[in-house]
């Protein structure tokens, strides 16, 4: 990151609706702490999540973080991952559908079908065998209302902690409320650690609201350039999503 915008985004952290929405952060993970007994952090090494996990950590230490892995890691991600284990963290990997398979047998990554698949393979499922193997009972995700209007409206509709009837788990959203700017802010003030993905967006020229991290292969946002990006920062990722679906070339 360069150091104007590093800069614009700790000046940031120092207003006091930044700290507001902190402070109610803060206390939403103090109130799912409270009422639950073995949580677990829904962890994908973006930034919501990264800051999601310092939160929580900062209360709890021991919590582990999840990552649900579909075969479609960035290899910034996975040294993250590395550097959080080496520093005392629990990382946990889940191994789900390889996110690939799923798309093949939903027709490809363009299929109309693809999208909930891919969702259910990667997220429903594994989480349901997650919790019966564990015992799980609260799943603190790093959900955003600023994300898009069906995110703003569940948030408003369920809070920050409620019971998921569909995982059978409580789900805690502690930064529901917290803006693009505020997320960065706190990762750049607490010297957090983050993936490198996000750096490499940028210097391809992406701005930093728009850069995203996510499964590398996902299908969402296929027409804005996802494949794109991806075939220009990680060629040799998108060269074997194109071997195995050689549609997607259409899209870069």
């Amino acid at each position: 990151m360069d150091a104007c915008t590093r800069s614009a985004f700790v000046a940031h952290s120092m207003l006091p609706a930044y700290k507001r929405r902190i402070a109610r952060a803060r206390a939403n993970v103090l109130d799912a702490l409270a009422q639950c007994h073995k949580p677990y952090i829904a962890y994908s090494t973006g930034k919501d999540s990264t800051v999601m996990a310092d939160l929580v950590w900062r209360r709890a230490p021991g919590v582990p973080a999840v990552y649900f892995d579909a075969d479609a890691c960035f290899p910034e991600s996975h040294a993250l991952m590395d550097r959080l284990r080496a520093a005392g963290r629990t990382i946990v990997n889940w191994e789900t559908e390889p996110i690939l398979d799923t798309m093949e047998r939903v027709g490809g990554p363009t299929s109309p079908r693809s999208d909930a698949a891919t969702m259910r393979s990667t997220v429903y499922v594994p989480i349901k065998s997650l919790v019966a193997a564990h015992g799980y009972d609260c799943s603190f995700v790093g959900l955003r209302a600023q994300e898009n209007a069906d995110r703003r409206r569940a948030i408003r509709r369920f809070g920050h902690l409620f019971f998921s009837q569909r995982d059978r788990i409580h789900v805690c959203w502690p930064i529901g409320w917290l803006t693009f700017e505020d997320v960065w802010a706190y990762i750049l003030s607490n010297d957090l650690d983050y993936s490198a993905v996000y750096d490499r967006q940028f210097e391809m020229g992406l701005d930093w609201e728009d850069c995203r991290l996510s499964y590398c292969y996902g299908e969402t946002k296929r027409t804005h350039g996802r494949w794109a990006i991806l075939a220009r920062g990680w060629p040799d990722l998108f060269n074997r999503f194109a071997q195995r679906f050689p549609e997607v070339r259409r899209y870069i």
